[in-house]
């Protein structure tokens, strides 16, 4: 079949779970069929990392997209006066549009594969093919446990008006889409809430390339006392819980490991992050690393503090391929098929969360324990080899 493939990030280089989670999917169907992908890029470093996508997709299109504080205050000032969520607004692009309609027609597309809800505003409302929505998470609830989470009065407001509009919004997209993606069961749930009934959810879980964690996960040599949290630092729910954490937990975990060493890897650490990092001793925040395996090969554990947010957290499915014991708390595992003891530690207070980290980091037979059992699930059930296979089964019934 011929497919177009929308994505809102440039899924190369794998350096961002969404963009981990996309990237396999690209890859799958462009081995099984003729795939078209067209992406924003929002430098010339990300238009020459688009074309090597070319190696798998015959054709790419790479459309610029440049974001800045004063054309944010523009679309906000207009999603204000029109009754429009400002994070969808925002990347709204007539080049974007243009391509699409363009590429419908020249390349005489089958199924659009519109990569998160974002996207599905390209989508030309007369066109007639299938339209299969690929959501990463149930939008609205990000938003909706952003508000009821938020302290500060203005993003209380901010988060809650957004969640509000991108309910219906939400809900609309996914009745325009013949089939729509999920991540996982609790996310069907909750999309269905906004969709109806009568529209099409089917669970595809977020997967890994096992085979290429193996060589990591057989060389791994953690360091004693040795955290790590691994994420994009300017996604809210991200900053959030490690904030969260280095505020109300980690000084508790300090009195049970004194050696401990807490390094928090990802890309454009908030200030007020970077300000509670420096204050806190043996936490190093590092920002974006191009390379983060040796992070992972020395990490005794990851944590995941996370207390809002949705959909599955790719790097606790990347710690469990290379064999890195988890923490979590039960938002930040939501919707993995995990079980507290067997595959990862769950805790939900900085209390619990710090004896768990604590647990792991002193008992070596325990944090063995988690690991081999967290890796048979992933060869078991989140392998892209194995978990993919349903994607198959989804695009030969929404073509018949």
């Amino acid at each position: 079949m011929r497919v177009l493939v929308l994505t809102q990030v440039l899924v190369y280089p794998p350096d961002a779970g969404p963009k981990v989670k996309t990237l396999q999917v690209l890859s799958h169907l462009a081995a099984q069929h003729d795939v078209v992908y067209c992406t924003f890029v929002r430098n010339d470093k990300e238009a020459q990392d688009a074309e090597k996508l070319r190696e798998i997709c015959r054709r790419v299109v790479a459309i610029p997209l440049t974001r800045s504080k004063v054309s944010d205050v523009r679309f906000l000032i207009e999603s204000l006066a029109t009754g429009t969520s400002f994070m969808l607004r925002r990347d709204d692009r007539a080049a974007m549009h243009v391509a699409i309609r363009q590429l419908l027609q020249e390349e005489r597309i089958d199924v659009l594969h519109v990569d998160q809800l974002n996207m599905m505003r390209f989508v030309p409302s007369d066109w007639s093919g299938t339209v299969i929505l690929d959501e990463h998470n149930a939008v609205w609830q990000v938003f909706e446990r952003l508000h009821k989470g938020a302290s500060n009065p203005a993003k209380q407001w901010f988060f809650g008006r957004e969640a509000r509009i991108i309910r219906k919004l939400e809900g609309n997209a996914c009745r325009r889409a013949q089939v729509v993606l999920a991540v996982s069961e609790q996310d069907k749930q909750a999309l269905r809430v906004v969709a109806g009934e009568s529209v099409s959810i089917e669970v595809v879980p977020i997967t890994v390339n096992a085979e290429y964690f193996t060589p990591i996960w057989e060389a791994r040599n953690p360091q004693p006392d040795r955290l790590l949290t691994i994420g994009t630092m300017f996604w809210f729910p991200n900053n959030e819980g490690v904030t969260w954490w280095l505020r109300e937990g980690y000084q508790q975990l300090q009195t049970m490991c004194p050696g401990v060493t807490y390094d928090i890897v990802g890309a454009r650490p908030p200030h007020a992050l970077q300000v509670l990092a420096e204050r806190c001793s043996g936490v190093r925040l590092h920002g974006y690393v191009a390379d983060a395996v040796p992070f992972w090969m020395q990490a005794s554990a990851l944590a995941v503090p996370l207390l809002s947010g949705g959909g599955v957290r790719v790097k606790i499915l990347e710690a469990m391929a290379m064999g890195v014991p988890v923490i979590s708390t039960t938002i930040g595992c939501e919707g993995l098929e995990v079980r507290n003891g067997e595959h990862l530690l769950v805790a939900d207070t900085p209390e619990a969360f710090a004896r768990a980290c604590a647990n792991i980091l002193q008992d070596k037979e325990l944090a063995f324990r988690l690991a081999h059992h967290a890796r048979q699930l992933i060869l078991e059930r989140y392998d892209a080899k194995v978990a993919l296979q349903t994607l198959d089964a989804i695009y030969a019934k929404a073509i018949n």
